[in-house]
């Protein structure tokens, strides 16, 4: 039986995931720059875990690094980038969830907010969910055929 999914190009899925990861990376240190130079960096870690961004600087350098490895072909790299999206994956789900819950808690404690809409809160996050999920799904898919691990040995 022929496959009805073809796998993706093996060099679009590199520099896909490099230059995204590039683009969060940049983001993310110049966010933290900004926080830096307003002195609102106290304020940020008061609340919440330094590590918390310290892993997410680890998960997209992963995913920076094994972009960068399938491009040049390398073995190690389709490794790091199908553990980059397993990760991405559960990092997205989870956070979408807690994000509707504190939503929801957010709009509990407003007085006279009305009924909590689920279906608004669920379909916001689907929209994230869905693109993500798919993408990695298809580089995982992309990553175990047989041109993949022919190209990447």
């Amino acid at each position: 039986m022929e496959n009805f999914i073809q796998p993706l190009s093996l060099k679009f899925l590199g520099w896909f995931f490099l230059v995204v990861s590039a683009m969060v990376l940049a983001i993310g240190i110049a966010l933290f720059r900004y926080l830096h130079l307003e002195g609102k960096l106290k304020q940020r870690y008061e609340n919440y875990s330094l590590w918390n961004d310290v892993f997410l600087l680890g998960i997209w350098i992963v995913g920076f690094i094994g972009g960068l490895g399938v491009v040049n072909g390398k073995a190690l790299g389709g490794t790091l980038l199908e553990y980059f999206c397993y990760v991405l994956i559960v990092l997205v789900v989870v956070n979408s969830a807690t994000r509707i819950k504190l939503m929801k808690q957010q709009h509990a404690a407003e007085p006279g907010a009305g009924r909590f809409s689920w279906p608004a809160a669920i379909a916001g996050a689907l929209v994230v969910i869905i693109p993500v999920v798919a993408m990695c799904i298809g580089a995982i898919y992309t990553l175990h055929s047989e041109a993949a691990l022919q190209a990447l040995r």
